[in-house]
């Protein structure tokens, strides 16, 4: 696959004096943004794992490649020489095999230096996508027909249009799920939380069954599979 990057260096600069003083947050902060530009071949699927910062998806009827745009962040309790030498720490490797693109993170962890990810990933329609992202947000608009998504703390903010046959998981250990699909999507819907609420606003099921912790109902002729799974927090379901 043919890879073509572009670096654009921030340096935020939050010093008010000379390097060692302290700002407000015990923080200075160094970023960098890069692009990437994937080429496609037959891949159907984008693997993301990240693990501090979020996950951005769109896609486009124009989009012929993967557009990536990567925006590293280092904080560092030290200085801001400190949190600029450190930004290679952080690498984010694409690798693209016959079915399926891969974008790893490679996340370090430091007592003295805070790691930050935000990728954002502009693509064709009806992509297959299994995201997984430790602390942040996961935003995705996007037509499909499988999807996986997970997050351990932080928001999901999902818009989907699914195929029939549909399989959508949706698992995140505390936080928020913003699940929205249209009316005519054709699915079970289960929902659970451990902690929290379900609120259904603006979808109409059949056969729906409710408890304080679990919902459930059948959108359409239920052909596909849709599971919400949240620790801590709200589920909310959206129709349009």
């Amino acid at each position: 696959m043919k890879y073509t990057f572009m670096i654009i260096l921030t340096a935020l600069l939050l010093l008010s004096g000379c390097d060692n003083d302290p700002v407000s947050s015990n923080e200075y902060e160094y970023e960098e943004q890069e692009f990437n530009t994937i080429d496609l071949t037959a891949q159907t699927e984008l693997i993301v794992e990240n693990t501090n910062g979020s996950i951005t998806i769109l896609d486009s009827d124009t989009a012929k490649t993967i557009q990536v745009e990567i925006r590293k962040k280092v904080r560092s309790k030290i200085s801001e020489r400190d949190a600029k030498s450190h930004i290679s720490d952080i690498n984010v490797s694409p690798l693209s095999g016959l079915s399926s693109v891969r974008l790893s993170v490679n996340n370090p962890s430091s007592d003295d230096r805070d790691y930050e990810i935000n990728i954002e990933i502009i693509l064709p329609k009806n992509f297959n996508y299994d995201l997984a992202l430790g602390n942040g947000t996961i935003n995705i608009t996007s037509e499909t027909k499988n999807i996986n998504l997970s997050l351990g703390n932080g928001t999901v903010e999902a818009d989907l249009v699914l195929a029939d046959n549909c399989e959508a998981g949706v698992t995140v250990g505390n936080g928020t799920i913003n699940f929205k699909v249209p009316n005519n999507t054709n699915a079970m819907f289960v929902a659970s939380v451990g902690n929290g609420s379900i609120v259904n606003n603006g979808l109409s099921f059949q056969n729906q069954q409710t408890t304080s912790r679990t919902f459930s109902g059948r959108l359409g002729n239920g052909n596909g599979s849709i599971v919400l799974s949240l620790g801590n927090g709200t589920i909310t379901m959206l129709g349009n």
